[in-house]
């Protein structure tokens, strides 16, 4: 059980159910998070708003914006974030060795450079709260403007992610593994 109360299931809030509804029908079920963000629904509706652009209407290769998430949540400790984006990773094609060697991604052959520059700036916004001027400039030369955006606002609410199930004590859900999400 989660450290904070999660919100019911069967809510009577409009604008939770709203969310909750939509959860279900894009995962199946409805995530944690979003049962302790429905304490404050204005929030949770914008969140979750938020959360499903990044998801489903970003231009960067999914597999660069899952490899930027599981390594911040790995750096952070965020077990809730990273066992649900693991699985997206994966579906994404970040490979088991990759997962296996993130830990050591400096060392690794099996990042390639743009792999291993996200990579980069996972680390710093993980662990320095912002990308260094060395790192925005890389960045600036292998990404046109929108990507840049895209991979640094990802990171930075991911750092924010972390952030809040760890403070709240999130736990995963119950089935998690069946939990799946829909494109549509």
């Amino acid at each position: 059980m989660s450290v904070f109360p999660l919100v019911s299931l069967e809510t009577e809030d409009p604008i939770v159910k709203q969310v909750f509804d939509r959860l279900r029908q894009r995962w199946g079920g409805v995530l944690n998070l979003y049962r302790v963000l429905g304490w404050a629904p204005a929030l949770s509706k914008e969140w979750a708003a938020f959360a499903w652009t990044m998801r489903f209407e970003l231009e960067v290769p999914r597999k660069l914006r899952e490899l930027l998430v599981i390594r911040i949540a790995s750096l952070v400790g965020a077990r809730y974030e990273y066992v649900h984006h693991l699985k997206m990773a994966k579906e994404a094609g970040v490979t088991e060795r990759q997962i296996t060697h993130l830990h050591a991604w400096r060392s690794s052959e099996l990042f390639d450079e743009t792999e291993g520059l996200v990579l980069q700036l996972a680390d710093e916004l993980a662990s320095l709260n912002s990308a260094t001027p060395d790192t925005m400039a890389r960045l600036q030369q292998l990404f046109p403007p929108r990507h840049l955006v895209e991979l640094v606002v990802t990171g930075a609410f991911y750092c924010g992610v972390a952030r809040v199930v760890n403070s709240f004590g999130i736990e995963l859900e119950e089935h998690w593994e069946g939990l799946r999400v829909r494109n549509d």
